[in-house]
């Protein structure tokens, strides 16, 4: 209650040592069919930080998730969904690889921009070329895209991100490799090899 001191309102403030978190935005595709049940069971491990979506027997969950990094928001989220029986992530986006379309969308371009930018028609030229023309359209890695954006606009790149997921996706696909192999102990072996080196 604040008291009256020689006719002058006297208010003492406490603040709190309080550390925000910075939010960290990802998607997982999810195997398992979203059923109500499922998402109350997803509700109560903790992914209430989400917003779910569904296809056919895989589901997304768009997450907005406080954590100190980027690695310690999308493990606690992947542990978060796999607690609830018959549920797998099988992957991370954004994905490393992406379209001009997807350039022209993280880097708040127009398409039009982005493919004069491709083309050396606008900017210092030296875009990055595509890692992959398996598709009608050809795809880059977001991470030399990312980092040719930071050179042009004069800022540090955000490589950690592509890394972090990259190796994350890396990790699951891996994983679903085991599951999926008939003899999964020299797999095992050797992706532990893998790892270790």
């Amino acid at each position: 209650m604040p008291e009256h001191c020689g006719g002058q309102l006297t208010v003492a403030l406490t603040v709190r040592n309080q550390k925000t978190m910075a939010e960290h935005d990802f998607e997982l595709t999810i195997r398992g069919r979203l059923t109500e049940a499922r998402l109350d069971a997803l509700v109560e491990a903790g992914c209430n930080d989400a917003t779910f979506s569904a296809k056919d027997d895989l589901f997304f969950a768009a997450f907005t998730r406080e954590a100190g990094s980027l690695l310690d928001a999308v493990v606690s989220a992947i542990e978060a969904v796999e607690s609830v029986d018959g549920l797998e992530v099988l992957h991370v986006e954004p994905d490393e690889l992406v379209w001009a379309s997807e350039v022209a969308a993280r880097t708040g371009r127009s398409r039009q921009s982005v493919d004069q930018l491709v083309k050396g028609q606008r900017g210092p030229g030296g875009f990055p070329p595509p890692a992959s023309h398996t598709t009608r359209n050809p795809l880059w890695r977001w991470s030399e895209v990312e980092a040719w954006f930071a050179e042009y606009e004069g800022r540090p790149p955000d490589a950690e991100r592509s890394v972090i997921i990259g190796a994350i996706n890396g990790a699951l696909q891996a994983r679903h490799g085991l599951r999926a192999a008939s003899e999964p102990e020299p797999l095992h072996r050797a992706l532990e090899q893998l790892l270790a080196s």
